[in-house]
C-alpha cells in the first residue's frame, strides 16, 4: 500500500475524493512530533510499501510561490550537537540528512521531468528570518524521513512552495495561498503520477 502523508487538511483536501484504492491517506498535524508520531503508529498498523509526503513549505533563495520541487534530502535545522562533531542538523545514531529514495526519485523525474529539486530543512517554526541559498522549508519533513529511514520503508517528498521567506505581506500571501490554490497544485502532481 502507497502512503500519502501531510501536515494538514487543507494540503489534500483536493486529493482526497480521487484517492486510489490502493492509497492510504493521512494527515499527522504540524510539527516534528506529531508528524514522527503519526506516522509510526500507521506503519505498525499498516503494511506500506512507499511513503510519499505532499505538503506545502516555505523556500529561500531562487524559488517562487507555486513551484513545486522534488526533495533531493531533508535535515533538521533546529536540532545542534556540532559541539560534539556532529553536523549540524544531525541527530545521534542517522546519517547527516535523510535521502529521498533514488528509485522512487528517478520515477518521480521521469513523470514530470519539469520539477524543481531541493534540500528540505525542517524545524519547529513557521520561518520569517532570510536564509542565504536555495532551500525548502518546512515543519514535519525530515521527521517522517527518519521514522522511514528507521522501518526501512522508501520515502519520497514533493513540496509546493507556499511562501517565500522576507517576501512582501509574507503571513497574508501564504494564507492565500493556502486558502485558493495549494492543494489544487498537489492534486495536480498526485493526478500525474497516479491517475485519478
Amino acid at each position: 500500500m502507497k502512503l500519502i502523508i501531510s501536515a494538514m487538511q487543507s494540503e489534500i483536501k483536493d486529493i482526497i475524493p480521487i484517492i486510489q484504492q490502493d492509497t492510504h491517506l493521512v494527515v499527522t498535524g504540524v510539527g516534528k512530533v506529531n508528524a514522527a508520531m503519526k506516522l509510526a503508529e500507521i506503519i505498525q498498523k499498516e503494511s506500506i510499501e512507499v511513503i510519499i509526503n505532499l505538503g506545502f513549505a516555505g523556500a529561500s533563495g531562487d524559488y517562487q510561490v507555486g513551484d513545486v520541487v522534488l526533495i533531493d534530502d531533508a535535515r533538521y535545522h533546529d536540532f545542534d550537537l556540532t559541539m560534539f562533531g556532529y553536523q549540524k542538523g544531525q541527530v545521534p545514531g542517522n546519517p547527516p540528512s535523510f535521502v529521498s529514495d533514488n528509485s522512487w526519485y528517478n520515477h518521480i523525474m521521469h513523470k514530470i521531468p519539469d520539477l524543481k529539486t531541493g534540500h528540505l530543512l525542517t524545524g519547529d517554526c513557521f520561518m520569517t528570518q532570510i536564509s542565504e541559498g536555495n532551500y525548502i522549508y518546512d515543519m514535519e519533513g525530515a521527521a517522517f524521513y527518519q521514522v522511514a529511514l528507521h522501518y526501512h520503508i522508501p520515502i519520497i517528498s514533493i513540496k509546493v512552495v507556499s511562501d517565500v521567506i522576507g517576501m512582501d505581506k509574507h503571513l497574508e500571501s501564504y494564507q492565500s495561498f493556502e486558502e485558493q490554490k495549494g492543494s489544487h497544485l498537489l492534486s495536480n502532481v498526485y493526478q500525474t503520477l497516479f491517475g485519478g
